[in-house]
């Protein structure tokens, strides 16, 4: 009965190996994406953009909720390429854009803890308002462009 346990035991502790190798075979189920994606281009702009542009942290909020507006500078953030791309005539305002979030990333003003410095509650504040500025123009050139590249 005793051998019988122990042969029990090193087949179990077998499959259990088994099964964790098999785990870590090459192919997964999920590791290929089989959509699109993001296909940067003009057409995604013109959902992106105005997606971007609803969000309550480029307006009049901006000053009470800059602190919890790092998702918004994130998406914004990985904007900026396909705008580069799509929206090639506009590189100022692109810039600008850019120039903003960074503004606004280099403060850290989403991890504010407590009390913001006088620079934190002037600039991030300043620079969502200027994100939100530059994407209403972005949004503007993306409505008058035509379907392929402007």
């Amino acid at each position: 009965m005793r051998r019988f346990r122990s042969v029990a035991v090193t087949l179990a502790g077998l499959v259990l190996a088994l099964l964790a190798v098999a785990g870590c075979a090459d192919n997964q189920p999920g590791d290929q994406n089989p959509g699109v994606g993001y296909t940067n281009n003009i057409s995604d702009l013109r959902v992106k953009i105005p997606a971007l542009q609803a969000d309550p942290c480029r307006g009049a909020q901006a000053g009470q909720l800059y602190g919890n507006c790092g998702r918004f500078v994130t998406e914004v953030s990985g904007t900026v390429n396909a705008l580069r791309a799509d929206v090639p005539g506009h590189t100022g305002l692109i810039n600008a854009l850019a120039g903003a979030v960074n503004r606004y990333q280099s403060l850290d003003c989403d991890t504010i803890t407590g009390h913001p410095t006088a620079k934190q509650r002037t600039t991030c504040p300043a620079a969502l308002k200027s994100i939100g500025a530059d994407l209403d123009q972005l949004g503007n050139a993306l409505a008058s462009a035509p379907s392929g590249r402007p």
